[in-house]
């Protein structure tokens, strides 16, 4: 009698994984995306990854705290919503996307200045980046087609509302 509570826990378990296999084997345990959650990702993925790259050269090239403040900034933040993002993907049935940034044509020339002259680039950068990515989450959380994606692009929207008035007031400054 003993092996009874045994037996129906592993029959349950059973039933629930094989319930859960049914589900999701529709799709080849893939959920279709939209071609524009699709390039959501690809471009809040893209975009993120280059500006953390930037960022960790701003804390060894700049010669400004500020900027340098800014700078870890991004890339605390910009680490956490990026491994949010690839979670949220991958558990929508996104392949996993792996921008080249070493390539990116401005990681060459921001690796060549230092100082006032990296820092007038850097903040230039960051604030027309910022821009452009607050419009590409301002537009995924009110049209995009994925619940998961609009809730993360909502979630961090004021994040990186907040990093864009950082940077202005940086450019200010300057």
């Amino acid at each position: 009698m003993q092996n009874v509570p045994v037996r129906t826990i592993l029959a349950v378990l059973a039933l629930v994984f094989s319930c859960g296999a049914y589900a999701q084997d529709k799709s080849g345990g893939e959920r279709r995306l939209s071609s524009g959650d699709r390039s959501f990702i690809m471009q809040a993925t893209n975009g993120g990854m280059v500006e953390v790259t930037l960022s960790k050269f701003a804390l060894q090239k700049s010669a400004r705290p500020d900027v340098k403040d800014f700078a870890k900034t991004i890339v605390d933040d910009h680490d956490k919503a990026g491994m949010e993002l690839s979670m949220v993907a991958a558990k929508l049935g996104a392949p996993p996307y792996k921008p080249a940034v070493d390539e990116h044509a401005d990681m060459k020339r921001f690796g060549q200045l230092a100082g006032e002259k990296f820092d007038s680039a850097y903040i230039e950068r960051m604030v027309r980046d910022h821009g452009g990515t607050v419009a590409l989450f301002e537009k995924q959380a009110s049209h995009g087609d994925a619940g998961e994606l609009k809730a993360f692009a909502t979630k961090t929207l004021p994040v990186l509302k907040m990093h864009l008035e950082m940077i202005k007031t940086s450019h200010k400054e300057k």
